[in-house]
């Protein structure tokens, strides 16, 4: 048999053959993608002990679900799909909060604990107002680009998109973010 690098099977194909009971492509499918799904949902929640819960889940909801999946239809893109369902499950079942600590946070002169929590509030949804302010595919590819650190290529695989599309996407995702959040405020009339 030979290897993966010498003859790389899609993940399509992989995933058909799964379809009909192939353990070997099930394995093959785990291995190829264990690490970066695991890695993808590190930087969705920020705690590996979290994200390999999240694996477990995610692997086992492809298990359960391998039958719906469409041959033809990007495998890799289904997948990250699934993971980011879920990584955004875990985020409202909970909420990570810090204690204050007065001496980590510059004292108390500097910040309140209400001020504290009002950051920690912002960086833990800014995430999901992108998510929300954008579509699904402009939100994965920027979250993929940013967080992820994908090149345009490996995003392209990954949603089953051209490179030019992803380019694309990239560019009115943070076109449109831009014009959202920077919004000029108006000057106020004499």
């Amino acid at each position: 048999m030979e290897s993966a690098e010498t003859d790389p099977e899609s993940d399509a194909a992989l995933a058909t053959r799964w379809r009909q009971g192939d353990v070997r492509a099930y394995e093959a499918i785990v291995a190829r993608h264990l690490d970066p799904v695991r890695r993808f949902l590190i930087s969705r929640c920020g705690n590996p002990g979290d994200a390999d819960d999240l694996c477990q889940e995610v692997f086992l909801e492809v298990c359960q679900k391998i039958k719906c999946y469409t041959p033809g239809q990007s495998f890799t893109g289904w997948l990250y799909t699934i993971a980011r369902r879920r990584s955004i499950d875990l985020w409202r079942r909970t909420r990570p909060m810090e204690p204050f600590d007065p001496d980590h946070h510059g004292g108390m002169e500097d910040r309140s604990p209400a001020r504290v929590s009002e950051e920690q509030d912002e960086a833990v949804t800014a995430w999901n107002k992108v998510h929300a302010l954008l579509s699904e595919n402009q939100a994965t590819a920027l979250w993929l680009k940013v967080q992820g650190g994908h090149s345009i290529s490996e995003i392209a695989t990954m949603m089953d998109q051209s490179p030019e599309n992803v380019r694309v996407l990239l560019f009115r995702a943070r076109q449109q973010l831009a014009l959202l959040w920077n919004q000029p405020t108006p000057c106020p009339t004499p």
